[in-house]
């Protein structure tokens, strides 16, 4: 498998996920829509579970539920 094709495949991983994005004193629960690397980051564009709008973050901002069920 070639790298591109790799990359592809493990950024299709996120699409579909649930996890919790915090934004200053607010945790939202957000789905991934999509994903892709910039510069070296990862970046996934979130969608709340229960509002509207969407916005890319950076993966490391969102902690993913079934982290939170093994705490």
């Amino acid at each position: 498998m070639r790298t591109a094709e790799q990359n592809a495949s493990s950024l299709a991983l996120y699409l579909g996920k649930t996890g919790v994005l915090r934004c200053e004193y607010l945790s939202i629960d957000v789905t991934v829509a999509d994903a892709k690397r910039s510069y070296g980051r990862t970046l996934l564009l979130v969608r709340p579970v229960s509002g509207t709008g969407e916005q890319w973050v950076e993966e490391g901002r969102v902690r993913w539920i079934s982290e939170e069920e093994d705490r």
